[in-house]
C-alpha cells in the first residue's frame, strides 16, 4: 500500500503553479477536460505553465568550474565529498516535469481539432520536453524515455529500466525538429520561437556530439551526426539574421551594459526570464561577506587577449606567473575589465574607485559581470536573466566547424572575430589558427588549434553564464575541476600592497598563523587567510584559496548517481558505474 501511494504521488498530474513574480502566469482555472484543449486561450494558459521550468539560477553554475572559485569550501565536484542521495526524486532524479508535458501533448493530439492550433501547442511542449531529456542525459546517461503521462496501473513501464542514451537523445532532436518546424517565425525574448528551438538545438546538438567524440570509453555512435546538426542549426538561425550582437560601438561598456540592462536588447537575446518584480539572488553572491563566496581564477583572467590581438601569454613570452594585479589588467580585451574588478574599478550605482573585498572572495579578482548597485547587496534583483543569446549559436557554429575539419576565415570573421572587434580587439584572427603552450598544457583531448583556440574565445565570452561546466563535462576535461585554482600574485606576506598603482597602499596579507600589526594603515585591508588558503610558492605567489589536496577525476564522476529508494522501488534501475565507491 505504501509503495503504491508513493508511485501515485509521483506521478500523479500537478499543473505547474506559476510564480507571482514572473510575468508569464495562467489568467485562468485549470480543468482536466477535453474542452480545455479545443480553445486557444485556454492552451495558452497550460503552456505558460511550462516557463515556469526555465531555471535562472543556471546562469549561476560557472560556481562549479575552473572559472571560479570558492572562499573556503569549493563544491563537491571540486573536493569529491560526495554524499549519495536517498530519498525517491532527490539528486535530480524527479519527473513531475515530464508528466505535466506528456499529460499535455497526449490530450493536445486527442483533442484539439485545429490542425495548426495543434501543431503549434505540441511545439511548445516538445520543446520544453526535449530540454527537460537533454539536462536528464546530461546528469545521468540512459535514463527511461516516456512518451507518454503513465498512470498508476502501468506497473510495466512504471518499473522498466532505464532506455539507451542514444534512443534518448534522437527522441530529443525529432521533438526539436518538430518545434522547429511548427513554431511561429516571428522573435520573442520570453516566448519559444523557431529561433529558440535552433538555438537550443545548436547547444544540445554540440554538447552530445562532443561528448561522443572526446568521452571514446562510452562507445557512444553518431558523433559526427550531432555535431552536423548543431553546425545546420545554427548556421540556419544565423543566415535568417534574425539577430546580431548588441553593438553602440561604445567597445569598453556594450558587453557590460547587455547584462546590466532591466530589459536585455531584443537583437541579441533569443530567450530570457524576465520579471516585473524582484526574483533573482544574484548580486549579494559576488559582494556580501556572507554569500559572496566565490571569485573567478587566474586561470580565466589569462584566457583574455591583449588588445592588439595576441594572446597574452605569448606577448609575455610565457611569464605570468608574477604578473602583478595592476599589470595583467594592462592593454587587454575590455570583457575583462567589463566582467572584473580592475584598477581604477567604479561599481555601479557609486562614485568611489574600490578594489576587491577580500572579505567576499579569496582569488583578488572580484566577479561584476551581471552584478549590480550596492541596493542589491542584501535582496534580489528584476534584470533579465539571460538564458539563450546569440553570441552562444556564433560560437556553437565555429566550434562544430573546428571539430568537424571544416574552420575557414569566412567562418572566423562570421563569429569569433565579430566577437573580438565588440571587444575592442584590434586584429582579428586569421587562419590557419595558431594556439599556445598555455592551452596545449590545459587540455588533454586535442592538439588542434583551431579548436583550441575557438574554445578559448567560448571560454571569455560566455564566462560567468553557466555553460563552462558543462564544456568541461562534453570535452573530457575532468581533470581541470581537480586542478589548483589560484588568483592575484602577492610578492610576500606582511607587506602593503598598492593593488591598483595609485600610489596608496590597499592590501597586507598575513599567514593564518599570524595576526595583523597593531600599527594598521587606514584604507588597508588585512587579509588573514584561513587554514586552506595559502601562496602557490609557500612566502609568496598566487592566492590560493583551497591548497587541500584533491583526488583525480575519475570517468565515472561525469555521471551523477540515482537515489538509493529509487533503486529500491525498482530493481530494473541500476546504478551508475563508480558510484557503489560512495559510502
Amino acid at each position: 500500500m505504501k509503495t503504491k501511494y508513493i508511485i501515485f504521488s509521483l506521478l500523479t498530474f500537478v499543473f505547474c503553479s506559476c510564480e507571482s513574480q514572473f510575468d508569464i502566469y495562467p489568467e485562468t482555472q485549470v480543468a482536466e477536460s477535453p474542452a480545455l484543449f479545443k480553445n486557444e486561450a485556454s492552451l495558452k494558459t497550460f503552456t505558460d505553465g511550462f516557463y515556469n521550468n526555465l531555471d535562472f539560477n543556471s546562469i549561476k553554475e560557472d560556481k562549479n568550474s575552473d572559472n571560479m572559485e570558492h572562499i573556503t569550501t569549493p563544491p563537491t565536484i571540486r573536493t569529491s565529498n560526495y554524499t549519495m542521495p536517498t530519498a525517491l526524486g532527490s539528486g535530480g532524479w524527479s519527473w513531475g516535469e515530464l508528466r505535466n508535458l506528456n499529460y499535455f501533448i497526449q490530450n493536445v493530439n486527442l483533442h484539439t481539432e485545429d490542425v495548426a492550433l495543434k501543431n503549434k501547442n505540441l511545439a511548445v511542449a516538445k520543446f520544453f520536453r526535449a530540454w527537460f531529456y537533454f539536462k536528464k542525459v546530461r546528469a545521468f546517461g540512459d535514463v527511461p524515455w516516456y512518451s507518454e503521462p503513465l498512470k498508476t496501473s502501468d506497473e510495466e513501464l512504471l518499473y522498466k529500466g532505464r532506455d539507451p542514451r542514444t534512443l534518448v537523445m534522437d527522441s530529443v532532436m525529432q521533438d526539436l525538429d518538430f518545434a522547429i518546424a511548427n513554431l511561429g517565425d516571428g522573435t520573442s525574448k520570453n516566448r519559444v520561437t523557431k529561433w529558440t528551438a535552433l538555438a537550443l538545438k545548436s547547444r544540445i546538438a554540440l554538447f552530445e556530439g562532443s561528448y561522443r567524440k572526446y568521452h571514446k570509453y562510452a562507445n557512444l555512435p553518431d558523433a559526427d551526426r550531432f555535431i552536423i546538426a548543431a553546425k545546420v542549426a545554427a548556421k540556419t538561425l544565423i543566415d535568417s539574421k534574425k539577430y546580431s550582437l548588441y553593438n553602440t560601438g561604445k567597445t569598453e561598456t556594450d558587453y557590460a551594459s547587455m547584462f546590466q540592462a532591466a530589459a536585455a536588447p531584443t537583437n541579441e537575446v533569443i530567450l530570457a526570464r524576465s520579471s516585473s518584480q524582484n526574483f533573482i539572488y544574484y548580486t549579494p553572491e559576488f559582494t556580501s561577506t556572507s554569500n559572496g563566496n566565490y571569485g573567478a581564477t587566474h586561470s580565466l583572467i589569462s584566457d583574455y587577449a591583449m588588445i592588439d590581438g595576441n594572446s597574452y601569454y605569448s606577448a609575455n613570452d610565457g611569464k605570468i606567473e608574477t604578473k602583478s594585479y595592476f599589470e595583467e589588467f594592462q592593454n587587454r580585451d575590455f570583457r575583462l575589465k567589463q566582467s572584473v574588478v580592475f584598477p581604477g574599478y567604479i561599481r555601479i550605482g557609486t562614485t568611489n574607485i574600490a578594489v576587491n573585498d577580500f572579505a567576499e572572495n579569496r582569488t583578488g579578482y572580484q566577479v561584476t559581470k551581471r552584478v549590480g548597485p550596492p541596493i542589491e547587496d542584501q535582496g534580489s534583483d528584476s534584470r533579465d536573466a539571460i538564458l539563450l543569446r546569440y553570441a552562444e549559436v556564433l560560437l556553437n557554429y565555429a566550434e562544430a566547424r573546428a571539430i568537424l575539419g571544416e574552420l575557414n576565415q569566412e567562418d572566423l570573421d562570421l563569429t569569433v572575430n565579430a566577437l573580438r572587434k565588440r571587444a575592442g580587439i584590434n586584429q582579428p584572427l586569421t587562419m590557419p589558427l595558431k594556439t599556445d603552450q598555455l592551452q596545449l598544457n590545459r587540455y588533454k583531448r586535442t592538439t588542434d588549434a583551431n579548436v583550441l583556440e575557438i574554445c578559448r574565445e567560448r571560454r571569455v565570452e560566455l564566462a560567468f553564464e553557466g555553460l563552462r561546466k558543462d564544456d568541461l563535462l562534453r570535452w573530457n576535461e575532468g581533470h581541470l575541476f581537480r586542478t589548483e585554482y589560484s588568483g592575484i600574485y602577492i610578492k610576500g606576506f606582511n607587506q602593503l600592497i598598492d593593488l591598483d598603482n595609485d600610489g596608496k597602499p590597499d592590501l597586507y596579507v598575513i599567514k593564518s598563523t599570524d595576526n595583523a600589526p597593531s600599527d594598521k594603515v587606514s584604507g588597508v585591508q588585512y587579509f588573514k587567510l584561513s587554514s586552506v588558503n595559502g601562496l602557490t610558492e609557500g612566502e609568496s605567489g598566487r592566492l590560493t584559496p583551497y591548497k587541500n589536496a584533491k583526488k583525480p577525476f575519475e570517468n565515472w564522476e561525469y555521471l551523477n548517481p540515482i537515489p538509493i529508494e529509487e533503486l529500491t522501488l525498482n530493481p530494473k534501475l541500476k546504478q551508475n558505474e563508480g558510484w557503489d565507491k560512495i559510502n
